[in-house]
């Protein structure tokens, strides 16, 4: 259900997380180094991250990327609602303006729309639930890993 967008952003942003606490920052070729991500896409969602206030950056030699919070204080759903938006898994189960799926003509009447709403909030409390200090973890809510 994640773009690649999420899931580059997440192991891009478990690998901060897990630098946390040094003073350098990351540059965008460690983090590509470490987790195989294309470089020009990991460089616009680092950007995008930052624009939300996630990341902070700084240019030159010693320049990169850092998590602008403890990542304790960083949760998942931070994460992907910054990346992919909302978590609803179709268009009628948006907490905010949902709207009718396609062949679809009365989402108030729409058998599936109260499971996607489940999914929904099953998802987002999950990932409200899990920071990034969790993700660079390794941490796994049925405690496997």
């Amino acid at each position: 259900m994640f773009s690649s967008k999420a899931r580059y952003g997440l192991k891009a942003m478990a690998v901060l997380a897990d630098r946390y606490g040094a003073e350098d920052y990351v540059s965008v070729e460690e983090i590509v180094a470490s987790e195989h991500t294309p470089a020009k896409f990991l460089e616009s969602i680092l950007t995008l991250l930052r624009k939300q206030g996630l990341l902070v950056s700084r240019r030159g030699p010693a320049g990169g990327f850092r998590l602008a919070r403890p990542p304790r204080d960083i949760s998942l759903a931070e994460v992907v609602r910054t990346l992919d938006g909302a978590f609803a898994p179709t268009t009628c189960a948006r907490s905010r303006n949902p709207i009718c799926c396609e062949g679809c003509e009365d989402m108030e009447q729409c058998y599936i729309r109260p499971f996607m709403r489940q999914v929904r909030d099953e998802m987002a409390a999950v990932l409200e639930g899990q920071s990034l200090a969790d993700l660079a973890d390794g941490y796994a809510p049925d405690g496997s890993n």
